[in-house]
């Protein structure tokens, strides 16, 4: 198992414990002479491989192990490729914060549209996002194509068309990721 803690929590578990197994794991040790090395080569292994500057590190006689991340795509466990956002202009705070939606992907977003907006899927459920009296409308239906739940942003600005209250791409995904918490909250 790999529990990443900070100086600070080791400090703390150290001054709680005089347990030498527990001491002797979370006592940093002098730094290898041979790790940088072995650690930039398995960062350029693969693509797929990510591993951290200060990686868990043990030196053998003709290599060395060199803790890393492996990713997996999703087609390759079985899951459906997802949408990575990149052709949204939005900030990168809301790309990692859509990035961490797990069952949640957007197959179309048209901010330029009159009424609809876009489309995709979001926990085996289809949504439609439509703009409605300048507010934003998620809708999540059923199977069956029945209304499930509905949520609607909660401001106003009667009288602006939908160009001057500002429907961007930011907007929609931030509402979205609002209207996605309230709606796992009521069925979880």
């Amino acid at each position: 198992m790999w529990i990443d803690l900070d100086k600070t929590e080791i400090a703390t578990i150290l001054a709680a414990t005089s347990e030498p197994s527990i001491v002797a794991k979370l006592m940093p040790s002098a730094e290898h002479p041979d790790a940088g090395a072995f650690i930039e080569a398995a960062d350029r292994f693969s693509n797929y491989l990510h591993v951290e500057d200060d990686a868990v590190f043990e030196r053998t006689r003709n290599g060395a192990y060199v803790m890393g991340w492996l990713w997996v795509p999703n087609q390759l466990a079985g899951f459906d490729e997802l949408n990575d956002f990149d052709d949204y202009d939005i900030s990168r705070e809301c790309r990692e914060l859509l990035e961490a939606v797990h069952h949640f992907d957007v197959e179309t977003l048209d901010v330029h549209s009159k009424t609809e907006l876009g489309e995709g899927s979001l926990d085996g459920f289809r949504w439609t996002l439509l703009l409605e009296e300048n507010n934003l409308l998620l809708s999540i239906r059923a199977q069956d194509q029945s209304l499930s739940w509905s949520y609607t942003e909660t401001r106003s600005t009667d009288g602006d068309d939908a160009s001057s209250v500002g429907v961007t791409d930011e907007r929609c995904l931030r509402f979205m990721l609002e209207a996605i918490g309230h709606f796992r909250s009521r069925s979880g």
